[in-house]
């Protein structure tokens, strides 16, 4: 039940931001916003009326390990909403899958991890699906492509990152937050490093065209403002199920219920919009589903590779004088 209200609310998120960019281009906007409907539902839950959690006051330490998390976020949700200004929504979900093979090369490269030949042969038909379903879109959009890409390579780089950068160690423990502080911090730090980014990218344009909300493509039943209200409820719904499902389940687990919510984000996407979708690149989308179940399957190599690089580098650490 908590895995289809996460899908469900993953959709709309990204459905409905399609739907306000289609009437009212302004991908960065939309963008801090919903940080700002995240943080402010994480204090309105954090409030003494409701007080499913205790605000905990900033500290150095807070502060200092959200603002990584804050930068990411703001990289990656950028990148995503320019992305879903530009192609389909289904495209940028597809190029998303990618994420295993940026996965696998960054430890490969960067960390010297070595992986079976089941998990390489797995990433077979991820890359050619990817291509064959981004075959159309290449000539007619090729800035909303490289924004999917740049927003695919964020995420799998802060995964990395907390992964090597910032373990979970004895020095952290004292500064550990509940899945409320850390999404309302971070969405804070993210909220307050955009600000100067709005400012010089869409206030301008904002101030020139202020009474004026160009449409193209289908019109939209509802008013903007009750789609950014949606956007910004079902954004906060999808990030805290998210942290509830990854506590509560094995990575095994929460690995297959991602895969299926790219699966089911992606179906979603080409039926709300009612999209056309070509013969060859609906057997791209079929390849990439095929290419994250065959990755799924590998994950137990991926983790052992990856486990035993950081059993390598403990031990080196304790051979440093």
């Amino acid at each position: 039940l908590l895995c289809s209200f996460w899908y469900t609310t993953s959709a709309l998120s990204s459905n409905t931001g399609k739907t306000i960019l289609n009437q009212w281009n302004h991908p960065v906007t939309l963008t801090i916003i919903q940080f700002a409907f995240v943080a402010g539902y994480c204090l309105l839950f954090m409030s003494p009326f409701i007080q499913f959690a205790k605000l905990r006051p900033p500290t150095g330490a807070i502060l200092r390990s959200t603002l990584p998390m804050g930068m990411f976020q703001v990289g990656g949700h950028m990148f995503s909403s320019i992305a879903i200004s530009k192609i389909p929504v289904s495209t940028v979900h597809t190029i998303k899958a990618l994420s295993p093979l940026f996965t696998v090369a960054a430890y490969a490269m960067l960390f010297g991890v070595k992986y079976s030949p089941r998990t390489y042969f797995s990433l077979v038909p991820l890359i050619i699906g990817v291509m064959l379903a981004c075959t159309f879109e290449s000539a007619s959009n090729p800035t909303g492509l490289l924004c999917a890409f740049g927003s695919a390579l964020v995420f799998v780089s802060s995964n990395i990152f907390f992964k090597k950068i910032m373990p979970s160690g004895s020095q952290t423990s004292s500064h550990k937050l509940d899945k409320l502080n850390l999404l309302f911090y971070s969405s804070a730090m993210a909220f307050a490093l955009m600000i100067p980014i709005w400012c010089f990218t869409d206030l301008p344009l904002l101030a020139a065209d202020s009474a004026q909300h160009p449409t193209r493509g289908h019109e939209a039943p509802h008013s903007i403002p009750y789609y950014f209200f949606m956007n910004g409820t079902v954004h906060f719904a999808q990030n805290i199920i998210a942290f509830v499902i990854l506590s509560s389940t094995s990575p095994v687990t929460y690995s297959i219920a991602s895969l299926i919510k790219r699966v089911a984000v992606i179906c979603i996407a080409i039926v709300w919009f009612n999209q056309n979708v070509h013969p060859m690149q609906g057997l791209g989308i079929g390849m990439t589903f095929l290419g994250l179940y065959m990755y799924n399957t590998a994950k137990s190599d991926v983790e052992r590779g990856e486990n035993k690089m950081r059993r390598v580098e403990a031990t080196r650490d304790m051979m440093l004088p």
